[in-house]
């Protein structure tokens, strides 16, 4: 036999395992921050007028200019790849006594 499921707006019974405190016992209240006095318009104005009076002035070097450095590296003849050139195009020896006397002046 299957039962029923309760009825449209059942209200169910109340939770048994809650805890029972004692008759008298008062709930500790929760603690906020203490409230600021609101601020008034005249104590305003002065920290306004005193923090307007206050400037600092900061007066620094120029930043030197940037410098560049210019590094030049010679060429070098790569003579194991001029031999491997040679070996297929004979021709090209011509090529590599040239660059060779070149890179020595």
């Amino acid at each position: 036999m299957q039962q029923q499921p309760p009825p449209y707006g059942y209200n169910p019974q109340p939770m048994q395992h809650l805890p029972q405190y004692p008759p008298g016992y008062v709930l500790p209240q929760p603690v906020y921050p203490p409230q600021q006095p609101p601020v008034q318009h005249q104590q305003h104005h002065q920290q306004q007028q005193q923090q307007q009076q206050q400037q600092v002035v900061v007066v620094s070097a120029p930043a030197p200019a940037p410098t560049t450095t210019v590094i030049r590296e010679r060429s070098h003849v790569n003579h194991i790849l001029h031999l491997i050139i040679t070996c297929f195009f004979p021709p090209w020896i011509i090529v590599w006594i040239i660059l060779t006397i070149a890179e020595n002046s």
